[in-house]
């Protein structure tokens, strides 16, 4: 029983982030990507722009691979939002509540976001697999259409992680945010 204990807590201080390496690297992965990815959209953006001006032509890949990246983006960056608390909330009833209703209420939020991010994760999968079975690909690269999908099941696992710690973290602060 002590090291089932053991385990749960390693695991609730590994969720509030703590100090362990695999956090570090996940917090770390999250902006590398949307570096990496907002610079190429850039990138592709603006020669496709110049190409059109001066050559008269498009690059024909650059919006399918600009709008595939923008994908994986808007769920990685939702993810690192919820990772600062910049995701906007209307706490003006919450904070007028006594402590013991702001974390029943922080704890409701909560449950209810993750599992929204469960049932996304869940129902993704489903779409991926369906795509991988009809070997659906993307019209100009003739890229497997999976691919751009994995940007919804990575990005509702990254959230539902990220929306545990928020979550743990207002509990403890006794469900302020």
């Amino acid at each position: 029983m002590a090291r089932l204990i053991g385990r749960v807590t390693l695991f609730i201080k590994s969720i509030r982030g703590g100090d362990f390496l695999f956090w570090k690297v996940f917090d770390s992965l999250e902006d590398w990507f949307l570096v990496l990815s907002l610079g190429t959209m850039m990138v592709l953006n603006f020669a496709n722009v110049v190409s059109r001006y001066l050559l008269s032509t498009s690059i024909a890949f650059t919006e399918e691979l600009t709008t595939n990246l923008f994908v994986w983006s808007c769920f990685i960056g939702a993810a690192a939002a919820a990772k600062r608390g910049a995701h906007l909330g209307f706490s003006l009833i919450v904070d007028n509540m006594p402590s013991r209703a702001q974390r029943i209420v922080t704890a409701m939020v909560t449950l209810l976001t993750l599992a929204m991010f469960a049932l996304l994760f869940i129902m993704s999968l489903d779409m991926i697999e369906t795509q991988i079975m009809l070997k659906q690909e993307t019209p100009a690269l003739g890229m497997p259409e999976w691919v751009v999908s994995m940007g919804i099941s990575v990005g509702a696992l990254f959230c539902f992680i990220r929306f545990a710690q928020a979550g743990w973290n207002s509990w403890n602060k006794g469900g302020r945010q």
